[in-house]
């Protein structure tokens, strides 16, 4: 890596910084209620930020793909913990928490098989190649139905999630209305970026 290329990633390692930061704060906390499924879910966010650089940084097209299906990986811890903390931080009311809980690791699970499938499969990473007109080489492929379906039920667990949390920050008399706002916007901001990736909106 040329030393030109080190400023760029600065702020990818800021980002994980914070994230390694509010992770050693989440576990000082762990008692609190909703603060195990969220310290699950700073660590799928600081394993997803740790991926994206190692791919940022790789130069050759199967390492970049490697690191890539670690984000999707690390994706898993996200989209299961994201809802229990949701559900666990507002007092949100459901029916069948338990079954719920197991029914939520059913769409991640089979993506997975299919990422570890796709050397044959082709049905998440479609005619790959890297773009070379950034600092780094990009990691570009065609999104199949297998990735947009995928992209979607994250999304509607995502938005389902920052609804409830907006539903709690609007109530009269709201305790906690402040933080309650952070952790929406430290909910939406990593939402937004991967909905830009998806559009091929590049910041």
């Amino acid at each position: 890596m040329a030393r030109t290329e080190i400023p760029h990633l600065i702020p990818y390692l800021a980002s994980l910084l914070v994230s390694i930061s509010v992770l050693i704060y989440a576990l000082t906390r762990r008692q609190a209620r909703g603060a195990l499924a969220f310290l699950w879910y700073v660590i799928g966010q600081a394993l997803c930020l740790t991926g994206f650089i190692l791919e940022l940084v790789a130069r050759d097209i199967s390492t970049k793909i490697f690191w890539d299906g670690f984000q999707w990986i690390a994706g898993f811890f996200i989209l299961v913990s994201l809802p229990v903390f949701i559900v666990q931080y507002t007092e949100y009311k459901i029916k069948y928490p338990r079954l719920l809980f197991g029914l939520s690791f059913i769409v991640p699970i089979v993506f997975s098989i299919i990422l570890f499938s796709d050397e044959s499969l082709h049905w998440v990473y479609k005619n790959p190649y890297l773009i070379t007109s950034s600092f780094f080489p990009e990691l570009a492929y065609e999104f199949t139905p297998v990735v947009y379906g995928y992209a979607f039920y994250a999304y509607l667990i995502s938005i389902w999630g920052l609804y409830v949390l907006i539903q709690r920050i609007i109530q009269p008399h709201s305790l906690y209305r402040t933080q309650a706002i952070l952790i929406l916007l430290g909910f939406a901001i990593p939402i937004i970026g991967t909905m830009l990736t998806l559009f091929d909106i590049h910041i």
